[in-house]
């Protein structure tokens, strides 16, 4: 079985996601993503990839400000949080 079956119905849990490999590369997994056409399955990727399927999204929507939420994004998702 390759990285490439991994998908649910149900969100991964945030333990859960690290887990397993990213869907499009075999990274460590950290986000997921669903797509209606894709049988509604939660998909998990790294961040890498979805760092790339973002800014995909944002350039094909042609979003005007799509480089500016993309450099705000990456600051957020690799800007470690507080401890608890």
């Amino acid at each position: 079985m390759t990285h490439r079956r991994h998908g649910r119905k149900q969100p991964y849990t945030e333990i859960g996601i690290r887990r397993i490999p990213c869907y499009r590369c075999g990274k460590t997994a950290v986000f997921q993503w669903q797509a209606c056409a894709d049988n509604r399955l939660f998909r998990p990727l790294c961040t890498s990839c979805d760092v790339d399927l973002n800014r995909l999204v944002l350039e094909w929507m042609g979003d005007p400000q799509a480089n500016q939420k993309m450099d705000a994004y990456v600051q957020k998702i690799l800007t470690p949080s507080p401890a608890q």
